[in-house]
C-alpha cells in the first residue's frame, strides 16, 4: 500500500525550518520526501499546503490507570489530537511486571480488573498488547515502583524499608524489565504510604535503571508546602546517578505560585549538572482519585472497612475537613464503575437531588462510588501554567485516558481532547515558531526516551504523521502508515494500527 501526500509543508520534528514537499508512504514507513509529480500511488491526498508533522507523543497518558487501553482500544481521543504514541506506566503504576496476575492496584483509579491477564513480565505484556489488545496508537511503557515493590514484599500493607536482599532482587527485576522493552521506572512518591520511600532506596533502584539505559520519572513527594524540597530531591537524584529524570505533571497549585516559579528556575538552571524535565498540560484542573481525599491517618484501613467507618459521623467529619473548597459546577466525575451513569457528569448534577453543598456532595459521592473513581476540578494557577508551558524543560502530556466514544466532548475534561492543539495555540501566541513547537511534542520526546525510527518526518522512519491546517485542525492522522483519521474523523472500522514500542536493548 502506497500513499502520496502532495503539496505539503513539512515540519519534520528536528526544529529545522519548514519546507514544501510531497511525502510518500509505503506500508508502515516513510519511503521518500521530495517532488513526485508523476508517481501513481494507491492513494493520493491533496495537502493544499497544510502542515505535515510527525505524530505527537503524549509523555504521560493514563490509558493504563483507567484500563481504557482495553475498554477503548481505538484510543480515539488521542487520535483526534494528532497523538500517535503514548507513554504509560507513570507515577509508580504499571501494567507489568505482575507477580500475581492481579490489577487490584488500579481500583484506586476506578478501573476494573475484568481483564484476561495472561502476562507477568514486561516482555509478555508487550507481546500480548500486540497480539491480543492492539490499539489505535503506539504504546511505550515505564515500570512502576509501587507495583514491583508490593509484589516483592510479603505484606505490602506494612510499609517499611526494603532489606538489602529485597533491594537486590528489585534491581534485578528492573534490569530485566528494561531488557524486555520498558523505557525506565516511575515512582509515586506523593501517594500514601510511598512518601516514606528513602533516598537510599531510590538511588539504588535508579542506578539500576541507569545501567539499563532507562529514564526515571516521578510523582513528587509533595507538590505544595514541600514542592521545592521535592524538586531538589529529583535534581539531586539525576545529578548523583547521571540519569534523565522527568517530574510527572508538575503543577502550580493555587497558593503556591511563588514556590512553583522558583522550582522551574531551579530545573532550568541545573541543566549542566542534572538532566531534569517536567511534563504538564495547558489547563488549570487536576485529576484526583476519590480516595485521595481520605486523611492519611485513615488510609491504613482496608477499603471496605473504611467505607463502613465513613457512616460514622465522627469519621465522616474528619474526611469532610480534608476535602478542599470545591466548585461543584466545574467538577467532573469520571470512571466510577459503581455509578457508571455519572461518568462525565458534574458534581453539581450529582448534588442537585440531594440538597448538598460542593464538599458534602463530594463526601456523598465517595460513599456512593465506594471510593472508586476520580474527579477533575480547578485547583491550579493559570498564569503560572502559561509561563511554564513554554519552558525548554517542559514536555506536553494529557495525563488523561481516552474516554468512552459515547461521551460528548463537552463532558470530557479539556485535556482529553485539546491538550496538543491548545499547546500549539499558546506557543503561536507567544511567538514560538511552529518548528520549535512541533519538535517539543515529537522529536524531543523520542530523543529523551531513546526511541529510534520515530518522532521525525524522515526517510525510513515509521509513518506516524499528521496533516494539520494552519489553524491547527487535524485532518489526517497516520499510525504506522494506516490512516486512522480522515478528514477530521476517526475511521472506526479501520484495523487498529498501533503497536507496542520496545526500548532497544543496550
Amino acid at each position: 500500500m502506497t500513499t502520496l501526500i502532495k503539496n505539503i509543508v513539512c515540519v519534520d520534528g528536528t526544529g529545522q525550518a519548514p519546507y514544501k514537499a510531497d511525502v510518500l508512504i509505503k506500508d508502515k514507513k516513510i519511503l521518500a520526501i521530495g517532488s513526485f509529480p508523476s508517481y501513481r500511488a494507491d492513494e493520493t491526498i491533496a495537502g493544499n499546503e497544510a502542515y505535515c508533522v510527525p505524530g505527537f507523543f503524549d509523555m504521560n497518558a493514563s490509558a493504563d490507570k483507567y484500563l481504557t487501553l482495553f475498554s477503548q482500544p481505538l484510543q480515539s481521543d488521542f487520535l483526534h489530537q494528532g497523538v500517535t504514541s503514548i507513554l504509560i506506566g507513570n507515577c509508580g503504576f504499571s501494567l507489568a511486571p505482575l507477580f500475581y496476575g492481579s490489577l487490584s492496584q488500579f481500583a484506586h483509579w476506578g478501573g476494573n480488573d475484568h481483564i484476561n491477564i495472561n502476562w507477568k513480565s514486561t516482555r509478555e505484556f508487550l507481546d500480548v498488547l500486540d497480539r491480543q489488545y492492539p490499539t489505535g496508537v503506539n504504546v511505550a511503557t515505564l515500570v512502576g515502583h509501587k507495583v514491583i515493590r508490593e509484589g516483592l514484599m510479603k505484606d505490602p500493607s506494612q510499609f517499611r524499608a526494603l532489606s538489602a536482599n529485597e533491594l537486590q532482587v528489585f534491581r534485578g527485576v528492573l534490569i530485566q524489565a528494561l531488557k524486555d522493552g520498558a523505557f525506565g521506572m516511575s515512582t509515586g512518591l506523593g501517594y500514601y504510604p510511598y512518601q516514606g520511600t528513602g533516598y537510599h532506596e531510590l538511588r539504588a533502584l535508579v542506578d539500576a535503571v541507569k545501567s539499563g539505559g532507562g529514564i526515571y520519572e516521578t510523582h513528587l513527594r509533595n507538590e505544595k508546602e514541600g514542592l521545592k524540597d521535592s524538586v531538589d530531591e529529583t535534581i539531586r537524584l539525576s545529578r548523583d546517578v547521571g540519569i534523565t529524570a522527568i517530574i510527572a505533571h508538575l503543577r502550580p497549585f493555587l497558593g503556591f505560585e511563588s514556590d512553583y516559579a522558583d522550582a522551574i528556575v531551579k530545573i532550568e538552571e541545573d541543566t549542566a549538572r542534572a538532566d531534569v524535565y517536567f511534563d504538564m498540560n495547558p489547563f488549570d484542573e487536576s485529576a484526583v482519585p476519590l480516595d485521595s481525599f481520605i486523611p492519611d491517618n485513615l488510609r491504613e484501613m482496608d477499603r471496605n472497612a473504611l467505607l463502613e467507618k465513613m457512616d460514622d459521623p465522627t469519621v465522616a467529619s474528619r474526611v469532610l475537613q480534608n476535602i478542599p473548597t470545591i466548585d461543584a459546577a466545574h467538577t467532573i466525575i469520571f470512571n466510577t464503575p459503581e455509578l457508571p451513569f455519572l461518568h462525565g457528569k458534574s458534581l453539581a448534577t450529582f448534588a442537585q437531588n440531594r440538597d448538598l453543598t460542593g464538599r458534602k456532595a463530594l463526601l456523598e459521592l465517595m460513599r456512593a462510588a465506594k471510593l472508586r473513581g476520580a474527579v477533575f476540578y480547578r485547583n491550579l494557577h493559570a498564569a503560572s501554567i502559561d509561563k511554564a508551558l513554554l519552558s525548554g524543560r517542559s514536555l506536553i502530556a494529557s495525563n488523561s485516558p481516552s474516554f468512552d466514544a459515547s461521551m460528548p466532548d463537552s463532558q470530557k475534561p479539556k485535556r482529553a481532547t485539546g491538550t496538543f492543539a491548545e499547546f500549539l495555540a499558546r506557543a503561536d501566541r507567544a511567538g514560538i515558531s511552529v518548528e520549535k513547537a512541533i519538535m517539543k511534542i515529537t522529536g524531543l520526546p523520542a530523543k529523551i526516551l531513546g526511541i529510534e525510527g520515530r518522532g521525525l518526518l524522515a526517510l525510513g522512519y515509521a509513518a506516524d504523521c499528521s496533516i494539520i491546517t494552519r489553524d491547527r485542525e487535524i485532518k489526517y492522522v497516520f499510525v504506522n502508515g494506516s490512516a486512522m483519521v480522515r478528514e477530521g474523523s476517526v475511521v472506526a472500522n479501520q484495523r487498529r494500527a498501533g503497536m507496542a514500542i520496545r526500548k532497544k536493548k543496550s
